[in-house]
């Protein structure tokens, strides 16, 4: 499928890169910030995640930036983005994963690893058309260590940053 496309691309006179800027410029350019902590004890990772769900109202201070959408695939599952409040994807209490939508577009999500004793998460944010990448990278890099200290607490959790 990526051959056809490259092929498709290069027919219309464009580069691959050209062909992706084409893409960012109409729907806006996208950046990510993805990682890990390592964790000890695995314990940690529902106390982290029950903290999120604030007794199931999900009622986080995120200040300056405001949550608009919550989906929890713990079990019982939650999703705010539906009417019926249930998660489409399946749910599970040995492996939750919770994801917050920003009003600003970003989408931060939160797991254990399935493998090894990691806490792991992924930051992501679509700038809106027009917005440079630079902007909207250095958005998501003011929005990181808030989203991360607040909800995870890593020094209270015992959450160590791998080394580089």
């Amino acid at each position: 499928v990526f051959s056809e496309m490259a092929l498709c691309v290069y027919r219309q006179g464009l580069t691959l890169q050209q062909h992706m800027q084409s893409l960012y410029d109409k729907y806006g350019e996208f950046v990510s910030h993805n990682g890990y902590y390592f964790l000890e004890d695995s314990s940690v990772v529902h106390k982290i995640m029950d903290r999120i769900r604030c007794n199931d109202k999900y009622d986080l201070d995120l200040s300056p930036y405001q949550v608009e959408t919550v989906r929890d695939l713990g079990v019982p599952g939650f999703d705010s983005s539906k009417p019926d409040k249930k998660p489409t994807l399946p749910c599970s209490a040995s492996s939750p994963m919770i994801s917050l939508g920003f009003t600003n577009g970003c989408l931060a999500q939160f797991r254990a690893s399935g493998t090894e004793p990691k806490f792991k998460f992924y930051i992501e944010m679509k700038g809106s058309p027009g917005k440079s990448r630079e902007d909207v990278s250095k958005e998501l890099q003011a929005m990181t260590p808030i989203i991360l200290e607040r909800l995870l607490e890593p020094a209270k959790n015992g959450l160590k940053i791998p080394s580089k």
